[in-house]
């Protein structure tokens, strides 16, 4: 995998800015405040996304929004195009904030692919290299200074480790037999917990309620003869408590008959003065003084005049029938709308960078029928002329001599050449220039070599025969016997074969644009037509058009919907205007019918009143001198009434005898308990029956009951031998679950065996992985290494053999060390998939300058086989950069200090 770019369209202090890296080595210096960290996390979320599972989110990943997620937008929104092994280009995009709109699109053929990497909800790039995000992060995307992080994530690698050594990449392991294994003891075993259901502890709660079971029926026989003599002392309770009950039942008839006798004493005494008469009342006076009585108060209480409110209901209602209505459709363009339109721009762009990126025209190729080989052997046959040897000290050494430099300067041109036409399949241009200035450098050896030789040494006789044949096979191919003119021939061939493939590149590119310029289009009509703006073509300009008119629409509808939207103020100042209007209405009215019915009132009692005023002094006195007289009619209606309640609707004579048949009652139940009568208190007798009568229920019930559950606990004792043979088969099947404890417990001791095993088939290969490089960027302290593949830890020794702890080292060296092992670790879990890149931020803070290029040296060499990418602050790798990487292949890149807002 490579990748080639990436966009953070928001991410932390990022807005729509891409990022190109290069195939090879990339490294980006920066200074503080430059985002490094910023895009060295918009790289790893570009290709990996984020988890969409449920739940609230790990630590991790709430520490990572808290840190990158804009602090000004709502929007946190990444993408990424990636170039596969297989030779895919691959558009990975990814909404980090609502995690709905991502996807993996193959961007020649323009399908989804985010089912072959989806993870946890989400598309997941890594997923092509084997990984995962989490192995991702502590393997391959090393943030600054978090090196020494893989010791922390240890466990996440196992499972990838494991099936790397044991599988070749499939997806069983070790672990993975034992999880099997620790399910299965979970469901058919268990563990002995109170609240487990599992067998272990269902059988364990068998033979505990067995046991009791026994224990219970055993202790049932002994508790019945107990409870025995329980129930005769409940039964002489109830007896005690009723005894009680009726010596207060005779003690409360008696003060009854008392009182009844007393009620027909004030009876007689009653009838003798009023009789069968009731005493005359003033009825229509009090009709009279009543009403008086209700019409000064309504006059009193009648609310003061209010004022009328500033604007009548009339004119609100005016103005709210010139409103107009509600508008039909978008106030504001939808998202929908917005998102198509923004994407023909997009595409619109794209396609004006593709046209201005047109390769340049064809370059001619003579129509020379030899290969590449036997045209480089003619020109090399060609610019060595002929010689014979000189003695030494003559003319020939001197001759030779001049002429060596022009011939390894013509050598140094054709190699050049070679280069340029190998760099014109990357970039045409460039490509063309070094092979053309290759080509001149050759010329000029070869002619000035020619001349220092010609004047002073002569020729061999096998050399010009060897001349001569070159020379026949250049005229029957047609072509001029000169080195430069055949070595160009091949330069030529190379540069139209890279012409040809770059064109056809650009024109496949061409192709899949306007395919997306189309969709675009066809996009936005489909938007406008859900919206209700009909584009009713396709026509490109038709449907912008459409485009522009629906916006404008919007805009007329928002500034109808804020005149329509004081309709509801308007109606409610309407009611609450009528309202008051009403309410002066009717207080007006009230006061007007007040000030008739005391007048009104007034003549009825036969008093003078010309107006209310007059009216209300004259009832209001009137009611003064009847208080009087109503004094007395009072107390006589209060004692006639008195008569009618305790006559009722009988006589005199039928109360006295009500009261001595009382009497004879109270004597009568005194008469059955005299003991318990006198030891009563009258005056609480009364008072204490329903207390009395509750407790003496209670009582009888309770021995009722205690009588019953003796009954049943007679017939439901329960069988102790059923019970014993119960707790034998509880105990028969513990032994038995205990019996399969025990083997899956020797079964994973084997398993577990097996596990390190594997592990011991690893540790050798990521140990030789690291040793390989542990020298040079130890500056040769430590050559040899151990890897624990179980914890990840490092052990180093040099040539004294004593092994130290590579954690315990300088915290330079300790991330020197971690970082080879990250390289092998990334070597060995991606075996199989796709070439794993290598993200890396300010790996060298902690070496100093000599380690720094020799770990920049073997960064470099890792970049032949894997993309490197470096993020850095420090001069000195800046340097090291301009020095040693050239571009195409690898590149330097400078960011620009940034202000978050």
């Amino acid at each position: 995998m490579r990748i080639r770019s990436v966009t953070a369209h928001s991410f932390g202090p990022l807005h729509d800015e891409t990022l190109e890296l290069a195939e090879g080595m990339t490294i980006i210096v920066g200074d503080n405040e430059s985002a490094k960290s910023s895009w060295h996390a918009a790289i790893y979320a570009a290709v990996c996304g984020r988890r969409r599972g449920r739940g609230r989110a790990r630590l991790d990943e709430q520490r990572f929004a808290d840190l990158h997620k804009p602090w000004d937008s709502d929007a946190w929104l990444v993408s990424a195009q990636l170039t596969l092994d297989d030779g895919r280009l691959i558009e990975m995009w990814h909404d980090l904030a609502g995690r709905v709109d991502c996807h993996a699109k193959d961007l020649v053929v323009g399908s989804d692919v985010s089912f072959e990497v989806i993870s946890d909800g989400a598309p997941d790039g890594s997923r092509w290299l084997g990984l995962d995000r989490d192995s991702f992060a502590v393997t391959a995307c090393v943030e600054q200074a978090q090196l020494l992080r893989v010791l922390e994530d240890a466990d996440g690698l196992q499972e990838h480790l494991q099936r790397a050594a044991a599988t070749a990449g499939n997806d069983a392991t070790a672990t993975a037999a034992l999880d099997c294994l620790d399910e299965f003891a979970r469901e058919h075993v268990g563990l002995e917990r109170a609240n487990s259901n599992k067998p272990l502890q269902r059988a364990m709660n068998a033979v505990a309620r067995t046991r009791e079971t026994l224990q219970r029926r055993q202790a049932a026989h002994q508790d019945y003869l107990s409870r025995v003599e329980d129930v005769e002392e409940l039964r002489g309770d109830a007896a005690r408590k009723t005894a009680l009950l009726h010596a207060h039942e005779a003690v409360a008839a008696a003060a009854t008959a008392t009182v009844l006798r007393a009620k027909a004493d004030r009876a007689g005494a009653l009838y003798a003065v009023y009789g069968d008469a009731a005493p005359s009342t003033r009825a229509q006076d009090d009709v009279l003084a009543q009403q008086a009585s209700t019409v000064l108060a309504a006059w009193h209480s009648h609310p003061q005049q209010e004022s009328a409110p500033e604007r009548s209901s009339s004119d609100i209602r005016a103005e709210l029938d010139s409103l107009p209505p509600a508008p039909d459709g978008d106030t504001t363009p939808h998202p929908s709308v917005v998102e198509a339109r923004n994407e023909v721009g997009r595409v619109d762009a794209w396609l004006d960078q593709h046209a201005r990126s047109r390769p340049p025209t064809e370059v001619h190729v003579p129509p020379i029928a030899a290969s590449d080989a036997e045209l480089i052997d003619l020109a090399r046959t060609f610019e060595v002329p002929p010689l014979s040897p000189r003695p030494p000290g003559g003319r020939h050494s001197s001759a030779a001599a001049s002429g060596t430099p022009w011939r390894v300067m013509a050598g140094a041109g054709l190699v050049l050449a070679i280069v340029g036409g190998g760099l014109a399949a990357v970039n045409v241009i460039l490509g063309a220039a070094v092979a053309a200035a290759g080509v001149l450098i050759a010329a000029i050896g070869l002619v000035r070599g020619r001349r220092g030789s010609s004047r002073e040494i002569e020729p061999r006789e096998d050399g010009v025969r060897q001349w001569e044949k070159a020379a026949a096979r250049c005229a029957q191919l047609g072509i001029a016997p000169d080195p430069q003119v055949l070595r160009g021939v091949t330069v030529a061939r190379a540069q139209a074969a890279a012409l040809a493939e770059q064109t056809a590149q650009w024109q496949q590119q061409g192709s899949s644009l306007a395919y997306s310029s189309h969709q675009a289009v066809t996009d936005l009509a489909a938007a406008l037509d859900a919206r209700g703006a009909k584009s009713g073509s396709a026509d490109r300009e038709a449907v912008l058009r459409i485009a522009e008119h629906y916006e404008r629409d919007c805009q007329q509808r928002a500034d109808q919907a804020r005149r329509a939207s004081r309709r509801d103020l308007l109606a409610g100042q309407l009611a609450a205007v009528q309202a008051a209007e009403d309410r002066i209405a009717r207080d007006d009215q009230n006061r007007v019918d007040a000030g008739t019915a005391l007048t009104r009132a007034a003549q009825a009692a036969g008093l003078a009143a010309d107006n209310p005023e007059q009216a209300f002094t004259a009832l209001s006195q009137w009611l003064a001198q009847r208080t009087t007289q109503l004094e007395k009619a009072s107390y006589a209606e209060r004692e006639w009434a008195e008569l009618r309640a305790l006559l009722g609707d009988g006589t005199v004579a039928d109360l006295s005898r009500e009261a001595d048949a009382a009497q004879s009652r109270a004597a009568r139940l005194a008469s059955t308990n005299p003991a318990k009568f006198a030891d009563v208190d009258p005056t609480t007798a009364a008072d204490r029956l329903p207390a009395l009568r509750e407790e003496a229920a209670a009582a009888e019930s309770k021995a009722a009951e205690a009588a019953g559950a003796l009954a049943e606990l007679a017939t439901n004792l329960g069988s102790v031998a059923e019970a014993e043979e119960a707790a034998a088969d509880a105990a028969a099947e513990l032994a038995r679950v205990r019996e399969l404890a025990d083997t899956l417990a020797m079964t994973r001791r084997f398993l577990e065996s097996a596990q390190t095993r594997v592990h011991r088939e690893i540790a050798p290969v990521l140990a030789a992985t690291v040793k390989r490089d542990l020298p040079a960027v130890t500056d040769g302290r430590y050559t040899d290494v151990i890897v624990d593949p179980t914890t990840l830890k490092v052990q180093v020794c040099g040539p004294t053999r004593r092994w130290r702890d590579a954690g315990r080292l300088s915290y330079g060296t300790a991330e020197q060390v971690y970082l080879l092992l990250r390289i092998a670790l990334a070597d060995h879990l991606t075996r199989g998939h796709d070439t794993c890149p290598l993200l890396l931020d300010d790996v060298t803070v902690h070496a100093d300058a000599e380690r720094t290029d020799k770990i920049l040296d073997l960064l470099l060499r890792v970049a032949n086989d894997r993309q490197v990418v470096v993020f850095t602050q420090e001069e000195h790798v800046a340097s090291w950069a301009r020095e040693h990487l050239h571009e195409p292949r690898h590149a330097m890149r400078t960011l620009k200090v940034t202000t978050a807002t």
